[in-house]
């Protein structure tokens, strides 16, 4: 009896060991076909970060030859920025030609505000309608202060003469006088001298008189 015992046990105990011979190798299995993912899993992740790699790199390429493309394309097309540019000289040129033909004209008025006070003063004296008068010239330091201010701050540094940039050969013959740089030195002194001309004929001739 002792020996079927041990027997059976024997049995019990091989039976066992099968089974974890048999789970052994499944694991092992297991463990081999994770091991093998795990090794793809790496490879593919390798690719996919230098793959990353590359296309950032092209993207950067990219931009920087498109940011070229884009600043070839601004300055081969600077004959806007010259029509601009030209456009806004002629803008500034008329306003200085209406500006001084206004100036013209109030200097006129000033002069003839002054003949009317004087002869005011001969007919009436130093009563209220000359005070009134008197006081109308003398709003010209409180209303006009700022004004000079701003054109002789805008106008004084452009007198300033500044060194000769180098010479550079022209692509072209400008037909526009305005457009000429010489010719437009020339139209601006046209100017300030007219409106000089006007203002210091009609004060001289009011001073003349006086």
């Amino acid at each position: 009896m002792e020996s079927a015992a041990i027997t059976e046990e024997i049995e019990r105990l091989e039976r066992e060991l099968g089974d974890l011979r048999s789970r052994l190798e499944n694991d092992s299995s297991s463990f081999s076909s994770l091991e093998q993912q795990v090794a793809d899993f790496r490879s593919r992740l390798a690719e996919t970060q230098e793959s990353l790699q590359k296309q950032e790199s092209m993207l950067e390429q990219k931009r920087s030859e498109l940011a070229e493309a884009q600043r070839r394309e601004r300055l081969e097309a600077y004959t806007q920025d010259l029509e601009k540019y030209r456009a806004a000289r002629t803008s500034v040129s008329d306003a200085a030609a209406t500006f001084l033909a206004e100036l013209d004209a109030y200097d006129g008025e000033m002069v003839h505000l002054r003949r009317l006070r004087d002869e005011m003063r001969d007919v009436f004296g130093d009563d209220e309608r000359a005070a009134q008068v008197d006081a109308a010239l003398a709003e010209e330091d409180e209303a006009l202060r700022s004004t000079w201010a701003a054109v002789l701050g805008a106008t004084e540094w452009r007198q300033v003469e500044v060194p000769p940039e180098p010479a550079v050969e022209p692509v072209s013959d400008w037909d526009d006088p305005v457009a000429n740089p010489e010719e437009n030195g020339d139209l601006d002194e046209d100017l300030n001298m007219r409106a000089a001309e006007g203002r210091t004929a009609r004060i001289l001739d009011y001073f003349n008189k006086t």
